[in-house]
């Protein structure tokens, strides 16, 4: 039987999800996968929070389609933690860099305090240690895309 790893990389918005799973896949030899992209190309949603304005994702969905890669994967979403994976990354930011992140990003004030409460209340890793996935916790909080990818690599070696 073949084995294929996936690593999840995890966190609230505006954390440096989306540029450190790049650059880490890359480094890994690995496929980069964008689960938003993934649910948005498919149409796995299992419905629509109107009051946030925003589709709701089928995991379950999500999950079976990864299955179908078989190749090595890092995932790449504020939910990624919630697909079956070897590791889960989960990247944290000071919620008062995060809020000047979101802040350059031109997002709407609500979503700036969700999110940043989210930060502060661990959402993304109370959730991984939940589902029991083995988590490595990464502080982006003054540092480079590329600095974040070292320190992952680091903390992989035996």
């Amino acid at each position: 039987m073949v084995y294929y790893m996936i690593i999840a990389i995890s966190g609230t918005p505006a954390t440096g999800k989306s540029t450190v799973a790049k650059l880490l896949a890359k480094k890994l030899g690995c496929k980069y996968i964008d689960l938003n992209r993934i649910a948005e190309k498919k149409n796995l949603y299992a419905g629509y929070d109107s009051k946030r304005g925003v589709k709701i994702v089928d995991i379950d969905l999500i999950e079976n389609e990864i299955k179908t890669m078989k190749v090595d994967l890092v995932l790449d979403s504020h939910y990624s933690h919630e697909i079956e994976n070897d590791l889960t990354v989960i990247l944290r930011t000071n919620p008062r860099e995060l809020r000047e992140r979101m802040k350059k990003k031109n997002w709407p004030e609500k979503k700036i305090e969700e999110n940043v409460q989210a930060e502060i209340m661990e959402i993304c890793k109370a959730e991984a240690f939940e589902l029991g996935r083995k988590v490595l916790e990464i502080d982006t909080t003054k540092k480079t895309p590329e600095e974040a990818v070292e320190e992952i690599l680091d903390r992989l070696k035996p």
